[in-house]
């Protein structure tokens, strides 16, 4: 397809081989960013709501709603155009969401977004995708993606499934500790390096076993001493 910019085969680029399937990680900060959903039902629901919840600002393109869709529409947490898709209305996109059992309409979108260099999923149309969506497991700030390349959507779910049921509540309460201590290390520990030796000993020693036992204020005592421990440390390695 002319104008797309992923690679479908296996191909070398230099001297790296790239191979099928192999997706870079990202995660996007869509808050007030342009985001068209093409399609009006039940797929095109879901990711809407969670484009909604990421604080986009989302296009819908469709003759039909569902009733949630519409009730988004009514409140003007979307913005609705009432017919089939045009590809003038990529323009300032930034993604792209394709939700229709229309094929003809699934291939102009993917090839509209292609000539305007713009992220796109069709979706369950890997070929007319330039990122796949992936199986999210979400615990207040912890956001897990899971992808299998594309290969089996049914595995990754059954992955979310299984990570979600074993994440516990330390989880949430050791990152929002971590989160925590960020301003102050970066005060007293101004190398990268040496911020990141300390936030591993956090998270791999007895800091993290506190909190897991329920002692959050230990947990954040101890923290902050190992802190202490390590700025002044570092000071008389400086002097």
């Amino acid at each position: 397809m002319r104008g797309r910019f992923y690679f479908s085969n296996r191909m070398r680029r230099g001297k790296m081989e790239v191979s099928p399937g192999r997706y870079y990680p990202l995660f996007a900060d869509l808050a007030g960013r342009r985001c068209v959903v093409v399609g009006g039902g039940l797929i095109a629901q879901r990711k809407v709501t969670t484009l909604l919840g990421c604080g986009a600002a989302v296009t819908v393109i469709s003759p039909t709603l569902t009733k949630r869709l519409a009730g988004y529409a009514r409140k003007r947490s979307i913005r609705h155009q009432q017919r089939p898709f045009r590809p003038s209305d990529l323009a300032g996109a930034w993604l792209v969401l394709a939700a229709t059992d229309d094929q003809r309409t699934n291939t102009l979108v993917s090839r509209s977004a292609a000539r305007r260099r713009i992220f796109t999923n069709v979706v369950d149309q890997k070929p007319l995708c330039s990122f796949i969506a992936p199986a999210i497991v979400r615990r207040g700030p912890l956001t897990i993606a899971i992808s299998t390349g594309g290969a089996s959507p049914a595995l990754a779910k059954r992955l979310r499934r299984e990570l979600g049921e074993r994440l516990g509540g330390d989880y949430i309460s050791m990152l929002r500790l971590l989160a925590g201590l960020r301003g102050v290390a970066k005060r007293r520990l101004p190398s990268y390096q040496d911020r990141k030796r300390y936030f591993d000993a956090l998270v791999g020693g007895r800091v993290f076993a506190l909190v897991k036992a329920g002692k959050r204020g230990e947990a954040r005592r101890t923290a902050l001493a190992l802190l202490e421990q390590r700025a002044a440390a570092n000071g008389r390695r400086a002097s």
